[in-house]
């Protein structure tokens, strides 16, 4: 719990730091551009006439006047490594489909096994942190031309003590009490979103750039979770006060998606020294995903006996994803070494194309709640959200040249 709290904090101290940046960035402009009403205010100088103080334009000052075409000033070519860390939220598909499809599965389930549990959920997951890396290679020439290979990985493993979870209630029937259980817990996230981008900037003026860009991406995803479920007969059913609860077990849900995203990439520039990007990428993934891992069972019986018995969920299908991300950027350079700090929010909804599978095993399937039965139309009726937002700082090097030298 400390730690969560810790990267709370730091989460929100990164993102008031980027939000001051932009703000002091943007403020430095206008008030730069934004010429002065009335007459100008007359100031002496020693040996010299009364001279006119006038507002200088940003791409006219003294430390800005290098076209943004060329490379520290000088150069044509440039290769930068960089590599950073960050922190952010996660609110993970995995948890936010489990609500509305085991209630959804649970009412389809009344057809083939009447007075069976509701699955009504009452307490959804909450936004999780992460823990992200960062790295990628740039190769551009005159600032125009780039090629981008890039790889950021968010990271979330989680306890009993951090809200990663979906809660349900099931109602009292005919056969059984009414009971609260938690129905699907995530341990572990990993995704990893891999990019080789093309982008040509286009100078519409020294200091303002922008053009398209299409980026080449690769997702895969890994979700560590596991299942609960609990119900109690009445003495009216054929099996009476019995007690039946997953105890544990865990299963591995896993994505693999390709896409083509394009896009529209901005750089502007507020000194030599000091640049601001923003990239927008329309997403569109699509690949497979599966299910597969085990849920162990007690049934405990009126006499007082109890015994063990192990259920398999395996499900796989075809999955999509369409959605946007958006990436902010300020940079600093000194010489050949950068250091920036950003943001990357993605936000995405999920569909199913296809989902197949069941939980197999030799417990009464009326007795716990499944993930899913047979064919999820549940799952395949409609979108669900998955978004990340992270906030990161990455210190870079870079490597000029032309005719004349490598620097």
């Amino acid at each position: 719990m400390f730690t969560n709290k810790k990267n709370l904090y730091l989460l929100k101290s990164i993102r008031i730091v980027f939000i001051l940046f932009l703000f002091v960035s943007f403020v430095s402009l206008s008030a730069e551009e934004t010429p002065k009403e009335g007459p100008s205010p007359e100031v002496k100088q020693e040996g010299s006439d009364t001279a006119t103080k006038t507002s200088i334009p940003l791409e006219d000052r003294e430390d800005n006047k290098t076209r943004m075409d060329i490379f520290n000033q000088v150069y044509e070519h440039r290769l930068m490594l960089r590599g950073g860390w960050g922190i952010g939220k996660l609110s993970p598909a995995i948890l936010n489909e489990t609500g509305p499809a085991w209630f959804q599965n649970s009412l389809f389930r009344q057809i083939s096994e009447p007075g069976a549990p509701l699955s009504i959920p009452y307490k959804p997951a909450k936004d999780l942190g992460v823990n992200s890396q960062f790295w990628d290679i740039r190769y551009g020439y005159k600032n125009k031309f780039e090629i981008q290979f890039a790889e950021d990985t968010s990271l979330g493993v989680y306890s009993r003590d951090l809200p990663a979870s979906n809660n349900f209630f099931s109602p009292r029937t005919d056969t059984y009490w009414a009971s609260s259980f938690e129905g699907n817990r995530l341990l572990r996230f990993e995704g990893v979103s891999q990019h080789l981008r093309f982008s040509y900037t286009h100078p519409f003026s020294k200091i303002f750039m922008i053009g398209p860009s299409i980026n080449f991406h690769r997702y895969t995803e890994r979700n560590n979770i596991s299942y609960g479920s609990y119900s109690t007969s009445r003495p009216e059913a054929s099996v009476p006060n019995k007690v039946t609860w997953s105890i544990g077990g865990d299963a591995n849900a896993e994505y693999s998606m390709r896409g083509i995203l394009p896009g529209i990439f901005t750089k502007f520039k507020l000194r030599d020294w000091w640049e601001l990007r923003a990239r927008v990428e329309l997403l569109d993934r699509k690949g497979n995903f599966s299910v597969l891992g085990s849920q162990i069972m007690q049934e405990a019986f009126a006499d007082g006996s109890s015994h063990l018995n192990a259920v398999v969920p395996a499900y796989g299908g075809k999955v999509r994803d369409k959605g946007t991300i958006i990436n902010l950027e300020t940079s600093f350079q000194y010489c050949r070494f950068t250091l920036d700090i950003g943001m990357i929010r993605q936000d995405v909804k999920r569909t199913y194309e296809s989902y197949l599978g069941d939980t197999v095993g030799n417990v009464p399937r009326s007795d716990y709640s499944a993930r899913s039965v047979y064919i999820g139309f549940s799952e395949m009726s409609g979108s669900i959200k998955h978004t990340i937002t992270e906030f990161y700082i990455m210190p870079g090097v870079s490597f000029f040249y032309d005719a004349d030298k490598i620097y």
